[in-house]
């Protein structure tokens, strides 16, 4: 930043970041619930800063008295916070749930026990860079920054800058042996790992309260590679939003055929979107992003986009 009253985009980003983390967790916080879900319109749970800051880029030096924008004012910090907030806008509903449960009676006996819980849903809507091109009137000129922004090559550029693209990886690893897989996906790490929280009902580490836990947690150290459980492309890899709709960064990746595997809370993830991956291959880092206690890795598999227990894969 070239003096006081400018701050850099990193640190604009790092600060509306926050605010949009805030708006998420005052919502849970307030409303009451037993579970959390949350959608979005395009199935992604992050806030694309490369398209908000390429819509942002645009409107400001791409006017006829263009600025630049590698340091912000007070004023474009402003504008900025309006265009990240219409094309990442929240709401939420609430709807109830019956599941059935295992627990154990006072004799020890296991039983299963029917209950009722609330869902709260948190509703993501994004809008485009186009869309956004149309509510601003972008000239020409504009729109040409605009595609120019958009290019999918400076994808690793955008997150390199914020902070959550680390060069290099790509290499393949050997996952830890003593996680024998039983199917078509290999262990996602190199080390055992610790496993924290299974999949299905827990007592949440953060609030204390029983709820649904979408995955499975792997504790190892900060810096411990991720690596690819089978071939297949990744579908998300955001390494622009720190917070991911409390999933970090992290990385999604389709194997064809329904399956798919995520992998989030990384301290910086190595692939784009779009990118083939192969089994073993590393594609991030375990780290503590997003809504965590500690490093771990959150752990998903999806089948027809329905989450299922990822140790079903596993054995010892």
């Amino acid at each position: 930043a070239p003096n006081a009253a400018s701050v850099t985009v990193r640190e604009a980003v790092e600060t509306l970041t926050a605010e949009y983390r805030d708006r998420l967790e005052e919502i849970s916080e307030t409303v009451q619930h037993d579970r959390q879900d949350i959608t979005a319109n395009d199935d992604v749970y992050y806030i694309r800063w490369q398209d908000v800051l390429a819509v942002f880029s645009s409107y400001v030096a791409g006017s006829e008295q263009g600025a630049p924008v590698a340091a912000l004012t007070e004023n474009q910090v402003d504008k900025l916070r309006e265009i990240m907030w219409a094309m990442n806008a929240v709401d939420y509903s609430t709807r109830a749930e019956t599941a059935v449960i295992e627990t154990t009676d006072k004799n020890g006996k296991a039983t299963t026990t029917e209950i009722t819980e609330t869902v709260l849903v948190i509703e993501l809507t994004h809008k485009t860079p186009n869309e956004m091109a149309l509510d601003y009137h972008f000239t020409v000129r504009q729109n040409t920054y605009l595609q120019l922004l958009q290019d999918p090559q400076y994808e690793e550029l955008w997150a390199e800058l914020l902070g959550g693209f680390a060069q290099g990886g790509g290499e393949l690893m050997n996952p830890d042996s003593t996680r024998i897989p039983t199917g078509t996906l290999q262990w996602p790490l190199p080390v055992a790992g610790t496993i924290t929280s299974q999949f299905g009902h827990r007592v949440d580490p953060i609030t204390g309260e029983v709820n649904s836990h979408t995955g499975t947690d792997i504790a190892c150290a900060e810096g411990t590679p991720i690596l690819a459980a089978a071939d297949g492309i990744a579908t998300v890899a955001n390494g622009l939003d720190s917070w991911g709709g409390s999933y970090g960064y992290y990385i999604q990746i389709d194997h064809g055929g329904g399956l798919e595997t995520l992998y989030a809370h990384c301290s910086s993830i190595c692939v784009a979107t779009g990118q083939q991956v192969q089994a073993g291959q590393v594609i991030g880092y375990v780290g503590h992003t997003g809504r965590v206690t500690g490093n771990h890795l959150h752990l998903e598999v999806r089948i027809d986009s329905n989450r299922v227990d990822a140790m079903q894969y596993f054995t010892l």
